[in-house]
C-alpha cells in the first residue's frame, strides 16, 4: 500500500492534530508500504517520517483556496455548506490527479498496477487502525478543536528539527552567523477573522534592540486570506522576508530569544518555537489572550513537552523588563 495523506488546512490544525497522527501511523506500516505526506509550501520538515513530500501549494485549486481549519475554501462561509462543499469534492478530485502525477514523477513503481494509492484527506473524517484523521466539513462546529478536546493521545509529537542544510543560505540573507546572539521577532496580522487592538510592533522592537541584534520575520503564504507578518515602520534591526518554513524554522532554532507578535488571534506561528523546544514569548492583546488562557495552559502541559513553552503576556501590561526578561 502507498498511503496519502493530503493536508489542505490551516497551519496551526496540522501543527495539532494532523503531522502527529500520521507520524503515528507511520510506526504502525509494514515493510512493503510507502507514506507520501502533501502540504503547502515547504513544510517537510513536520513530516521526517515520509518516503516521499509533495508539494501542493502550486495545484491551481489549491492555490486559489482559503485555509479553513481541515479544509479548504472557496466562497463566504462555513466548509460544509453550498459552493464551499461542492468545491472541497472538486478540489480531493484535483488533487489526487495533482498528487498522482508528481508520484509518478518520483517513484514511477508505486503508481504500478500491483500497487495501491489509498488517500486520506484532512477535509474528509477517516479512521485508519485506531487512528482518526482530520474532520469532516459539516462536523467543525462540534469536532475541530484544538483547544482543550485536542485528542493528544491521537498523536505521536516529537521534537521539530530544522532544515540545516540552509543554514549557509539563510546566513548570507540575514548578513551574520547564526551563532551570534539574535532576538527573532515576528507578528501576525490576518484581513479576516476576529480584529483586536494593535500590538505595539516599533516599541517593542525598540526596546529589544537596546541590548540584542533584532531580527525582524516577515512572511506572506499567497494563499488566499491568510495571515501575514508585516513590519510599517524602519527600526535599527535586520528585516528578513522569509520565502519559506526552514527558513523560519532555522532562524527560530539558533535565536537566543522569540518573541513573536500576534493579532486578532494565537497565531500558529507562535506555536512553533514550543514544538521546537524553544520558548516564545507571545504579545497579544488583552482580548485575545484572555479566551485562551486555559488553552495555553492545556499545551503548555500536555502538547508543548520537549523544552519549550508559550509565554503570553498581555499587550496593555507590557513593561521593559517584561520585553527583555519574560
Amino acid at each position: 500500500m502507498v498511503y496519502v495523506f493530503a493536508f489542505l488546512g490551516e497551519f496551526g490544525y496540522e501543527l495539532f492534530n494532523w503531522h502527529g497522527v500520521v507520524r503515528k501511523f507511520a510506526a504502525t506500516v509494514g515493510p512493503g508500504d510507502a507514506i507520501v505526506c502533501c502540504s503547502r509550501a515547504g513544510v517537510y520538515p513536520l513530516y521526517e517520517h515520509a518516503d516521499l513530500y509533495v508539494d501542493i501549494s502550486e495545484a491551481p485549486l489549491f492555490k486559489r483556496s482559503r485555509a479553513c481549519c481541515y479544509s479548504a475554501t472557496i466562497g463566504a462561509g462555513a466548509p460544509g455548506r453550498g459552493i464551499n462543499r461542492a468545491f472541497d469534492v472538486a478540489l480531493r478530485a484535483s488533487l489526487r490527479s495533482f498528487i498522482t502525477s508528481r508520484i509518478q514523477s518520483a517513484k514511477p513503481e508505486w503508481t504500478a498496477a500491483d500497487r495501491e494509492l489509498v488517500f486520506i484527506f484532512s477535509s474528509k473524517k477517516t479512521a485508519v487502525r485506531g487512528l482518526v484523521f482530520g474532520c469532516d466539513p459539516d462536523r467543525i462546529e462540534d469536532e475541530a478543536d484544538i483547544g482543550e478536546r485536542l485528542a493528544v493521545a491521537n498523536n505521536g509529537y516529537v521534537r521539530l528539527l530544522p532544515d540545516l542544510k540552509i543554514r549557509c543560505e539563510v546566513e548570507r540573507r540575514v548578513g551574520f552567523n547564526l551563532s551570534e546572539p539574535y532576538v527573532l521577532v515576528q507578528t501576525r496580522q490576518r484581513r479576516v477573522g476576529p480584529a483586536s487592538a494593535p500590538v505595539p510592533a516599533a516599541e517593542i522592537v525598540k526596546t529589544l534592540a537596546q541590548r540584542m541584534r533584532v531580527v525582524r520575520l516577515s512572511f506572506a503564504t499567497g494563499r488566499l486570506l491568510d495571515s501575514f507578518s508585516r513590519f510599517d515602520t524602519q527600526e535599527d534591526c535586520v528585516d528578513y522576508p522569509a520565502r519559506s518554513f526552514p527558513e523560519q524554522a532555522c532562524l527560530i532554532h539558533f535565536a537566543a530569544r522569540c518573541v513573536f507578535l500576534t493579532e486578532g488571534d494565537f497565531g500558529s506561528h507562535t506555536y512553533v518555537p514550543p514544538f521546537m523546544g524553544k520558548d516564545v514569548v507571545a504579545v497579544a492583546p488583552r482580548s485575545v489572550y484572555e479566551p485562551w488562557r486555559a488553552v495555553i495552559d492545556f499545551w503548555n502541559r500536555e502538547v508543548f513537552r520537549f523544552g519549550g513553552q508559550l509565554i503570553p503576556q498581555v499587550a496593555e501590561e507590557l513593561t521593559d523588563e517584561a520585553v527583555h526578561g519574560a
